[in-house]
């Protein structure tokens, strides 16, 4: 019975991770308004009721797709800012590995539609809105023990450092779906000047102390 069990969590696993590839790919070829539900079933190989099986909307479908997303970078992440090198460079690193992660394929044009879809819709704004809090508590968490590696505690707010940093990212992936030529590395030298300037603060204000 034990085994049995296990090969129908297994079926749903597979039935739901198709669908949420085949929600990808129809997504960014449809746009998300002309998406329906009906072309991701067929696009996966099931039917609509497989569909329903395991997400209740289109919108419930990407925010499942955002978690996933979110819980792999932050596994890289927590293991590129690991203290390991010097602090600048590896928040250098751990950026443009993000920004290259966050680039892969069509998603951020997938993601973007779904922001514009969440200025329409304020139930998904909020379930969209928790997702990224979250997010972002998690990222100040793993940059809280990154930062005991610093000589002087920043001059901001930890959760306000990490925001800025988001911040920066949503900007740069705006602008390489406008200019696809905007070169990846870009992002980690914002990034570099960023980290530089807390630091250069940190320092001046121990200095005083």
């Amino acid at each position: 019975m034990s085994g049995q069990a296990l090969t129908r969590r297994e079926k749903q696993q597979r039935t739901r991770s198709s669908l949420l590839r085949a929600a990808e790919r129809v997504f960014c070829r449809q746009g998300l308004e002309a998406a329906s539900i009906d072309q991701v079933a067929q696009e996966a190989g099931y039917t609509k009721g497989a569909f329903y099986a395991n997400f209740k909307s289109k919108e419930e479908l990407f925010l499942v797709m955002l978690d996933e997303r979110f819980t792999h970078e932050l596994e890289r992440l927590d293991e590129m800012l690991a203290g390991r090198h010097e602090p600048v460079e590896e928040a250098m690193a751990a950026a443009a590995d993000f920004i290259h992660f966050a680039s892969d394929e069509e998603w951020p044009r997938l993601y973007f539609q779904f922001v514009a879809h969440a200025v329409r819709d304020e139930e998904f704004r909020e379930e969209l809105a928790t997702r990224i809090k979250a997010m972002r508590a998690r990222l100040s968490e793993l940059f809280a023990r990154w930062r005991e590696t610093f000589a002087h505690e920043p001059p901001l707010p930890q959760d306000a450092i990490t925001a800025m940093i988001c911040f920066m990212a949503d900007g740069f992936l705006v602008d390489r779906i406008i200019e696809p030529d905007l070169p990846e590395e870009l992002y980690a030298t914002m990034v570099g000047v960023f980290m530089r300037g807390l630091k250069a603060l940190a320092e001046e204000a121990g200095s005083r102390d």
